[in-house]
């Protein structure tokens, strides 16, 4: 079966370049905006978006430059919302009205999915049934108004969870919707592998893959604890493995490529290009429509 994914990057992979560091990281000597990253992605021949909300500058602006880019055609618009900890494992119901309003954002502009996280590696050790708890009555509102915005609704694994234990809240909804966004990095910080997952997931519960290699370092095995990215296929993610896996299911959902802090020596524009041409590579060797 051919593949028919649609393989993009997340602005999230030039985080020092919109002015935030990771505690492994030393700030950026230069400073990207939202048209930057766009051209930049232009220049990788990848046509979709995923953009950090928390990267956007104010709405009027943006409305602007990502109705220019998709102008030129066959480009695609995802929004990332939440970063960098979304509810704060349910002590944040206070983002909510946030999260819904950039949910009504994103069907008007038409992008084609929300991302959204509820926690991040500082939640992973708290009881996970009280977060479920707390959680899950905004998922559902949230559920609720993205069917009725039209807009498909993704939760990531954001080393807050298990897959499996976010897999059951997201069934305790009691609706299709929220999806699985299942970035392959943060698996593996949380003891998963990233390829047998894959194989478990009921195909309609994915609706969105981040392609993310990173190491895992000795000793530095929490969620909490370093976790470089590295080159596409040199890390542990088992990237090949899992790409093929996704074309055997005939998975045709975005496949967005995602930085985190990289290793020393790296820099995130080379990563970023040699990413692409890794992911386009191994679709045209498939047989894919990569576009």
């Amino acid at each position: 079966m051919a593949l028919a994914m649609r393989p993009g990057l997340d602005s999230y992979s030039f985080h020092r370049f919109f002015g935030e560091t990771t505690p492994w990281e030393s700030p950026a000597s230069v400073r990207w905006t939202l048209r930057t990253f766009l051209d930049f992605l232009d220049g990788t021949g990848l046509r979709l978006a995923s953009l950090q909300t928390a990267y956007l500058p104010p709405r009027a602006r943006a409305e602007e430059e990502i109705a220019r880019w998709r102008g030129a055609g066959d480009r695609e618009v995802v929004l990332t919302w939440g970063h960098p900890r979304g509810f704060d494992g349910g002590r944040n119901p206070a983002a909510l009205p946030d999260a819904l309003d950039h949910l009504r954002w994103c069907a008007r502009i038409g992008a084609t999915q929300m991302r959204i996280v509820l926690g991040n590696q500082d939640n992973f050790h708290q009881p996970v049934e009280a977060r479920k708890h707390l959680l899950a009555a905004p998922l559902r509102e949230l559920a609720r108004a993205a069917r009725d915005e039209g807009v498909l609704l993704s939760v990531e694994n954001h080393a807050d969870f298990r897959v499996r234990d976010l897999l059951d809240l997201l069934a305790e909804t009691g609706t299709p919707a929220p999806g699985l966004c299942l970035d392959l990095g943060n698996a593996l910080r949380t003891g998963d592998v990233p390829a047998a997952l894959l194989r478990e997931i009921g195909p309609g519960r994915l609706f969105m893959v981040q392609l993310k290699d990173v190491l895992r370092v000795p000793g530095d095995e929490d969620p909490r604890g370093w976790w470089p990215a590295v080159e596409f296929g040199s890390g542990h993610a088992d990237l090949a493995g899992c790409l093929a896996i996704l074309r055997e299911r005939g998975y045709d959902g975005p496949a967005v490529i995602e930085l985190s802090n990289l290793h020393t020596g790296l820099e995130e524009t080379t990563v970023a290009r040699q990413a692409a041409g890794f992911v386009r590579h191994l679709m045209v060797q498939s047989g894919a429509g990569a576009h």
